[in-house]
C-alpha cells in the first residue's frame, strides 16, 4: 500500500450551505467510489490533501474510511475554482492494486527554450494523455522532449514513451505537440511553458464526478 494516508470523515448532510461551511472550516468535500461499491460522501482536511498531492495530482494513496479501515485509492478527480484555483471537491476511486485503472496524466514538454532559439514555436495541443496502468505504476507526468525538433515536426500520442505495462487510451495519431515557424501559428511569445498547468480534473471510465 501507499505510504501516504488520508483520514476521511463521512458526510450525511449534503446541503450547499453545509458544503460552504465545510470548506470555510478547512475541509474539502469529496466522494469515495469503486467497483461494486456504493458512493460514500466524505470530507478531507484541506491541508493534508494539499501536502499529499503536491506535484502528483493523480496519486495513489491510502484512505482511512470510518468502519472500513485503510483502503488503496486513486485521487481520480479534483475540481477547482476557476479563479482562485482552490480545491472545491475531490473524488477517491478505491482500487485493487493488481487491476489496471484508467487515468489522465499531465504531459511535460521539455526543450521549449531550444525551439525558441531557432525561431520556431512549440504548440502544445494535448496537455494530458489518458493511459491504462496499474495503480502502483501511475506516472507523475509523461515527458516529451522537443529540443531537437525541426519545423513541421509533430509529436503524436503514439510517440510518447509510457511506463512499462501502460497502454495508451488516446487515438495513436492525436497530435500532442506541433513545431512551426514563428508567425505560422502562435507567435514566438506564445510558446507554452515547459511545466503544464495543474489539471482541473482526472477521469476514470468507472468514476462519476460529483460536486456535492
Amino acid at each position: 500500500m501507499s505510504a501516504q494516508v488520508l483520514p476521511l470523515e463521512t458526510r450525511t448532510d449534503l446541503r450547499r450551505s453545509v458544503l460552504t461551511h465545510l470548506r470555510r472550516s478547512g475541509r474539502i468535500p469529496g466522494v469515495v467510489y469503486g467497483k461494486g461499491r456504493e458512493p460514500v460522501p466524505v470530507s478531507v482536511e484541506e491541508a493534508r490533501l494539499l501536502k499529499m498531492q503536491t506535484g502528483h495530482e493523480t496519486a495513489l494513496v491510502d484512505i482511512e474510511l470510518p468502519g472500513q479501515g485503510r483502503l488503496p485509492a486513486v485521487i481520480q478527480e479534483i475540481q477547482r475554482d476557476p479563479v482562485t484555483r482552490k480545491i472545491l471537491h475531490v473524488d477517491f476511486h478505491v482500487v485493487m492494486l493488481d487491476e489496471p485503472v484508467d487515468v489522465e496524466v499531465p504531459v511535460q514538454v521539455q526543450g521549449i527554450e531550444e525551439v525558441d532559439k531557432r525561431g520556431l514555436v512549440a504548440q502544445v495541443l494535448l496537455r494530458h494523455l489518458r493511459i491504462r496502468c496499474l495503480p502502483t505504476e501511475i506516472p507523475e507526468h509523461l515527458r516529451v522532449d522537443v529540443s531537437r525538433a525541426e519545423e513541421g515536426e509533430v509529436v503524436r500520442a503514439a510517440d510518447v514513451e509510457l511506463p512499462n505495462g501502460a497502454h495508451l487510451l488516446e487515438e495513436a495519431d492525436e497530435v500532442v505537440v506541433n513545431i512551426s515557424a514563428a508567425g505560422a501559428g502562435a507567435g514566438a511569445g506564445e510558446a507554452l511553458p515547459e511545466e503544464p498547468k495543474e489539471p482541473e480534473m482526472v477521469h476514470d471510465t468507472e468514476g462519476k464526478g460529483r460536486t456535492e
